[in-house]
């Protein structure tokens, strides 16, 4: 649900910005994006709100999965969704002159799939070769206790293969060792009014809007 808060005031003819949403599962990143695009697009700002995996062929296949592959066929799957994702989404969303607010990006693939033995660097470096680079990312940082009880909060018991103590804890391990200069580091923990005006205050600072 949105939260309330007055307009933005557009200029005449906005640049689009590429914003991305990191962190670990229950870090309320989802939430954060989805208020972000109300916010822009009651201000008159066009808006593109996308995920990953996408909601193409692979992401679906991705998203159906009951047990993780190997970590160099995850590797392999998320690579191959981003690719189609980034043709048939985010470039002409760019090209129409919307910004892209992105639920997961490339660091996803360095925190989940580094996470699991392979080259944080590496993976980052296969991905520069084909997808844009945004202008901010977000990364919301919560302790894996914590988002393992927003999740099981909303959805009980009903965790996906990726939601497993020790994975997440591994993961965050690597979201934490991070060295990005794009992104902004964003506590969490607080309240979802307090996380979205910091995240505003970061875009002014951006001028985006």
């Amino acid at each position: 649900m949105p939260v309330k808060n007055p307009p933005l005031r557009p200029t005449s003819n906005p640049k689009p910005f590429f914003i991305v949403f990191e962190g670990i599962d229950g870090s309320g990143k989802s939430t954060q994006a989805k208020i972000l695009a109300h916010r822009l697009a009651d201000s008159g700002i066009p808006v593109r709100l996308t995920a990953e995996p996408s909601d193409g062929p692979m992401g679906r296949m991705i998203k159906s999965l009951k047990k993780r592959p190997a970590p160099e066929e995850e590797a392999r799957l998320f690579t191959e969704d981003r690719r189609d994702h980034v043709e048939r989404v985010i470039l002409p969303a760019l090209a129409e002159g919307r910004t892209v607010i992105c639920d997961r990006y490339v660091h996803s693939s360095a925190a989940y799939q580094g996470a699991r033995g392979l080259d944080p660097s590496a993976l980052l470096a296969e991905q520069t070769l084909f997808a844009p680079q945004p202008d901010i990312i977000f990364l919301l940082e919560i302790p894996v206790d914590d988002a393992l009880a927003r999740i099981a909060s909303a959805r009980g018991d009903c965790f996906s293969a990726f939601e497993v103590r020790a994975d997440l804890e591994a993961v965050d391990a690597v979201y934490r060792g991070l060295t990005d200069p794009l992104i902004r580091r964003i506590d969490g923990t607080g309240s979802v009014e307090e996380i979205h005006a910091l995240i505003m205050d970061f875009l002014r600072d951006l001028r985006c809007g």
